[in-house]
């Protein structure tokens, strides 16, 4: 089976959501805040809900995957 790869990020926009949760949800770390963005998507502007959904999907679930491997 191929490797998964997870689509890249522009330079420019690498950190953006991790200075966002920085900011606005002060002690939680990137996925747990991911998390809660997706549950609640009207609450935040759809920006914030697409590099929520790109965390979640791509760098969340990759880490969690590394975890059970090792």
């Amino acid at each position: 089976m191929a490797e998964e790869k997870f689509p890249e990020v522009k330079e420019k926009n690498e950190g953006k959501f991790t200075k966002w949760v920085e900011k606005n949800m002060p002690g939680k770390d990137t996925c747990a805040a991911a998390s809660a963005v997706m549950k609640n998507k009207d609450k935040y502007k759809p920006a914030v809900v697409k590099m929520a959904n790109y965390a979640n999907n791509f760098g969340c679930k990759t880490k969690s995957k590394m975890r059970k491997k090792k």
